[in-house]
């Protein structure tokens, strides 16, 4: 009867330890993972703020941008009106005069679509396989790449 309850008594003690020391480091664990949780945290917000500081940045790029291309173009605009009057002003008669004002006129719109066809005729798209002569095999032959002995 006596080693049954030392029995007891050593599970229970067993038992008391056990709790004990499951709190003891569940409650480590829990100072652990919350100063990560912390640093973690921490870090995600200093992301998220310099991730919206960057998106005000490329926001007001864009602005200043469409500001400055709207004065280019107010000043082209202003450009071709001084061209004109002053075509209107000092051509000497009235044949230089309609001469002068209609190549302006002509030089004012086709030059950029020209320029654009210009380009995007020279344009081709990109290839996804190897170009190949008609003599030569092609890159999925067996006999691509090997040089024949005589």
């Amino acid at each position: 009867m006596e080693s049954s309850e030392n029995l007891w008594i050593a599970v229970i003690i067993a038992l008391a330890i056990g709790i004990v020391l499951g709190i003891v480091l569940t409650q480590v664990a829990r100072r652990v993972s919350g100063g990560q949780s912390t640093n973690t945290q921490a870090q995600l917000e200093s992301l998220q703020l310099r991730f919206e500081e960057y998106q005000q940045e490329v926001s007001s790029h864009f602005k200043t941008t469409a500001t400055l291309v709207a004065r280019l173009n107010r000043n082209y605009q202003e450009i071709q009106e001084h061209l004109t009057h002053g075509a209107m002003e000092l051509a000497p008669d009235d044949m230089t005069r309609q001469r002068l004002l209609a190549a302006l006129e002509q030089e004012a719109a086709p030059v950029e679509s020209e320029r654009a066809n210009a380009v995007f005729d020279t344009l081709e798209p990109p290839r996804d396989y190897a170009p190949k002569t008609e003599d030569s095999p092609g890159t999925l032959s067996e006999e691509f790449g090997l040089k024949r002995k005589s």
